[in-house]
């Protein structure tokens, strides 16, 4: 029980802080990138192209997940979701930043915790 409320705590948690992403003053899209703490990895969007890169830069024996988030039609929805960890080298995958909305990088660690970048669109 006190499992599953923490699990539900932390979701809650993390799209509050990704709602305070959306409403904080958008950054136009050029590259715009986040960082994990501690050297473990990193998300950027590349802009030339709309290209996504996730890299794990730390051999701990745990991989990242880098998610792509957008508000529309009332509610956050997931439009991208790539990992990396295990292989050499960094994964890579597109997606179409549609003008005239917002999107909003999320890079978690396997090992724990969640890092944000700020809201951006492509204007």
């Amino acid at each position: 029980m006190a499992r599953t409320m923490l699990k539900r705590g932390a979701l809650i948690g993390a799209a509050a802080a990704m709602m305070i992403g959306f409403a904080s003053a958008p950054a136009s899209a050029a590259n715009v990138g986040v960082q994990l703490p501690n050297g473990r990895g990193y998300m950027t969007f590349i802009d030339d192209g709309d290209k996504f890169v996730v890299c794990d830069t730390k051999a701990d024996g745990h991989g990242v997940t880098g998610k792509l988030w957008t508000y529309a039609q009332g509610r956050l929805l997931s439009v991208g979701t790539w990992d990396d960890g295990g292989d050499q080298g960094c994964d890579r995958g597109s997606y179409d930043i549609i003008g005239g909305r917002y999107f909003q990088m999320e890079l978690c660690w396997h090992g724990g915790g969640c890092v944000y970048s700020d809201a951006f669109s492509e204007r």
